[in-house]
């Protein structure tokens, strides 16, 4: 429970930011350089959050370098129609389309940060355009220039904390692109510690502040908010515990520690179906829960930054377990079914509306017909090619090595009846839809999953290209919907203080990125729709709490 302030405190700062993630370590840095004494805890080993794991775009529409080709009102207009009136406060998409492109001119202006376009990432939905007003068929999305880390951080360097989801770590998207992630090149830039994507955001950002005298403080874990007798948050208590340390902040904490997709009860509680992250483990929801018992307004909780998963068959992550990769079905020449053996998407689209069918409710059956693992259905081709997935690096190895058995959720069979029976589909059902499928593809439609307003495929696996699914053999991998990150928790204002159940504002609290509600109503317009918003409002928390007057806390 939240503590009322007595004495004692272990130590007092004017600010503390609880997380190291994008939104976070911007907080920190805006609010030290407009003079605020500042520490930064991280649960993790690691610094960098979501944010050094991703690939460290951020969605900022009117930014500087496509500034003669985009509008506020354009961006404004997209993004209010993504929402789809699911914004907890629409009037803070208007702030965010007001200051991103500031907070990106912060960051380049104070860090050695540097954004390019990511130029091949257009607006999400610009490839059914026509149907959606604002977006634009360019990238507003920027991406982090490469970095020095090694040579400006030495050892510190490898406090970055890095992913396997979109590899490589040392190579923009623009470089991989152009095919300049040479096995050459990339054994000089692991060797001189160069970091692009996430780590060339979440870089510059810690060398800034260890540059102006900020701890930022790893394997410290936040457990409670202090309160006074008004309910005011005046610090918070870290560490272990029966190791536990109180911080007094005279002017604010900022929660800006995750989302809580790790945290298996608050997704059931929540969110409803089961989703399989692809984040840092340690998001669990600490800032929601240390929030709710302070009075915190919430909102945004039942919805999630989504993109699909599938399981290597044969490589584990760094944990031993099974690494999830960024999969969305395996494009042309293959299908996802149900477990009734029947199609209900394609992985063409953004990758965040792809997980969302399968917790829809049939009330025909009723039930929740498309519940995960839903099965991709394949054909001899993909077991000699391989799989390329749909962020540049993955790739997967369908082939069983010599020595080995496939696990469960791989699946081989002479005739697709055979393979439903495997999996235990209906094979009747199965076959139907195959064959029906593979009738269309070979007359080049797809009228039951196919959009002929969809000119290309952006973010998935290539399903324009229609070819049926042939054998023998066929084969048959488990489609999860996955997670990026929740995107809902604490409601915040336009200077992302958190808003009380009780009080209208909860006095000393901030809260970014995913421990807030998603000030885009939990929408992706393009590439970096969750690090834009993060490092946005945790710009203008960092000015809000820099031109705070200290208080006295005892």
């Amino acid at each position: 429970m939240p503590g009322v302030n007595g004495p004692g405190w272990d130590e007092v700062h004017d600010v503390v930011v609880v997380g190291s993630g994008g939104g976070a370590l911007t907080a920190a840095l805006v609010a030290t350089n407009g003079g605020a004494d500042v520490v930064v805890v991280e649960k993790d080993q690691y610094v960098g959050g979501t944010t050094a794991v991703s690939g460290g775009d951020m969605w900022i529409p009117i930014n500087r370098h496509i500034a003669d080709r985009d509008t506020r009102e354009e961006a404004i207009a997209y993004v209010t129609r993504l929402a789809d009136g699911r914004a907890a406060d629409p009037s803070l998409i208007e702030v965010y389309v007001d200051t991103a492109h500031q907070a990106v001119e912060y960051l380049e202006e104070h860090t050695g940060y540097v954004s390019t376009p990511h130029v091949l990432l257009h607006d999400y939905y610009s490839v059914i355009g026509d149907r959606i007003p604002g977006v634009k068929p360019f990238s507003r999305s920027l991406s982090p220039s490469p970095w020095p880390a090694g040579a400006e951080l030495g050892e510190l360097a490898g406090l970055i904390n890095r992913g396997p989801w979109v590899p490589p770590a040392e190579f923009t998207f623009n470089e991989q692109a152009a095919g300049a992630d040479t096995p050459e090149a990339l054994e000089e830039r692991r060797r001189d510690g160069v970091r692009a994507k996430g780590g060339g955001l979440i870089g510059p950002l810690f060398k800034a502040l260890l540059d102006a005298g900020v701890e930022v403080r790893t394997k410290t874990p936040a457990s409670r908010l202090i309160t006074d007798a008004d309910g005011a948050v005046i610090g918070v208590a870290v560490g272990a515990e029966g190791e536990e340390r109180r911080i007094g902040a005279r002017r604010g904490v900022v929660l800006a520690c995750g989302g809580f997709e790790w945290n298996k009860e608050m997704v059931q509680a929540y969110i409803g179906y089961d989703v399989q992250p692809m984040t840092p483990w340690m998001n669990t929801g600490d800032g929601h829960q240390m929030a709710m018992e302070v009075g915190a307004k919430l909102g945004n909780m039942n919805s999630f930054f989504s993109y699909g998963v599938i399981y290597e068959p044969f490589e584990k992550g760094r944990d031993g377990n099974p690494l999830p990769q960024m999969l969305m079905g395996l494009g042309a020449g293959s299908i996802i079914v149900n477990q009734q053996g029947e199609r209900f998407m394609h992985g063409g689209y953004t990758y965040n509306d792809f997980s969302h069918p399968f917790g829809a409710f049939d009330q025909r059956t009723p039930g929740f017909l498309n519940k995960a693992p839903a099965w991709v259905i394949f054909g001899s081709e993909h077991l000699k090619s391989g799989i390329m997935g749909a962020k540049p690096g993955i790739a997967m190895e369908l082939q069983t090595p010599e020595g080995e058995d496939a696990p469960d959720w791989l699946v081989f069979a002479d005739s697709v009846k055979e393979l439903a029976t495997k999996i235990g589909v209906a094979p009747e059902v199965l076959e139907e839809t195959v064959g029906r499928y593979n009738a269309n593809a070979e007359n080049g439609v797809d009228p039951e999953w196919g959009d002929p307003a969809q000119t290309h495929t952006l973010t998935g696996p290539d399903t324009t290209s229609l070819q049926p699914v042939v054998g023998p053999p066929f084969g048959a991998i488990q489609q999860w919907p996955g997670t990026l990150g929740t995107n809902g928790g604490c409601r915040i204002d336009a200077d992302a203080r958190v808003l009380g159940n009780r009080v209208p504002i909860i006095d000393g609290l901030y809260a970014a990125g995913n421990a807030s509600a998603s000030v885009l109503g939990g929408s992706y317009p393009g590439g970096g729709g969750c690090i834009g918003p993060s490092v946005t409002f945790g710009y203008r928390a960092g000015l809000h709490l820099a031109g705070t007057t200290p208080r006295d806390i005892g």
